[in-house]
């Protein structure tokens, strides 16, 4: 098992055997204000599967703050990854989880936390923090 990429994005959209995504790889949530609730995001992975490592596999996504609590309660999946095609040695899985409506109590770090089988596999951080004071002129 080996993590091909993995970003939080405005939009995400698996059909057709892919993967399409919408302002992809921001870190930041500016708020003026906390508790800051942000209306939806979507978390992304992609995970690449040996042949080897066919079968149901638990996935895991907790969004934790500084200290490591969740934020909201962790979404949980099973996923079936299938054999790759004849010739094929790996098969990639992609997945996407929406987060609606979170709630971020206040400013400061937090971050997506991946989990294949409980186990963590990628974390990708996200900061909560005032807007930017708007540039003085001289």
């Amino acid at each position: 098992m080996e993590v091909n990429f993995a970003f939080l994005c405005d939009y995400a959209d698996q059909s057709g055997g892919k993967m399409g995504a919408l302002g992809i790889g921001f870190d930041i949530i500016y708020s003026a204000k906390v508790p800051a609730r942000h209306p939806v995001f979507f978390a992304v992975i992609s995970i690449k599967f040996s042949v080897t490592e066919a079968g149901p596999k638990q996935v895991g996504m907790h969004l934790i703050d500084e200290d490591g609590k969740d934020v909201v309660p962790p979404l949980e999946a099973t996923i079936n990854v299938c054999s790759p095609a004849s010739g094929f040695l790996y098969r990639n899985q992609q997945i996407a989880m929406a987060m609606h409506g979170v709630t971020f109590p206040r400013y400061g770090d937090y971050a997506i936390s991946w989990l294949l089988g409980g186990q963590e596999i990628k974390t990708i951080p996200v900061k909560v923090a005032p807007p930017p004071a708007p540039p003085t002129t001289a």
